[in-house]
C-alpha cells in the first residue's frame, strides 16, 4: 500500500514511513499542495494511494463515493510525536484493511466500501 500524506500530516511522518520502506508522498511532492479534498481524493483513487490526513472533511467524501481508502488519524493533540506514535501503534491495520479508517488513541474504527 502507497499513502499520499495531506498538507497537515508533518512531514517527519514521511520520513518516518520511509524508514520502514514504506512509499509515501507528501501532497507537494506530486503537485497537489494546497488543493481542495476532492481533487486529492480523484487523485488518490486514480493512482492507487491511500490518503493519510488529520480532516475529518474526508470522511464525509467517502460516504458519498466509497471508494478507496482514507485514514483519519485523531490524535489527543495534533503534534508530530503524538501523531507520529498512532500511526506507529495503527500501521499494521492501516495496511492491511481499506475504506475509512479512523484512528483514535485507543480505538481503531473500519468502514468498508
Amino acid at each position: 500500500m502507497k499513502f499520499l500524506l495531506d498538507d497537515n500530516i508533518p512531514y517527519s511522518i514521511k520520513k518516518f514511513l520511509d524508514e520502514k520502506s514504506i512509499e509515501a508522498y507528501k501532497l507537494f511532492e506530486i503537485g497537489l499542495k494546497g488543493e481542495d479534498d476532492e481533487k486529492i481524493y480523484e487523485y488518490a483513487l486514480k493512482n492507487g494511494f491511500a490518503i493519510i490526513t488529520l480532516d475529518t472533511d474526508f470522511g464525509y467524501i467517502f460516504f458519498r463515493f466509497r471508494k478507496g481508502t482514507i485514514i483519519v488519524l485523531r490524535p489527543e493533540k495534533a503534534i508530530p510525536q503524538k501523531i507520529r506514535n498512532l500511526l506507529e501503534s495503527s500501521l499494521k491495520v492501516i495496511q492491511s484493511e481499506e475504506g475509512l479508517i479512523i484512528v483514535m488513541p485507543n480505538k481503531i474504527r473500519v468502514i468498508k466500501p
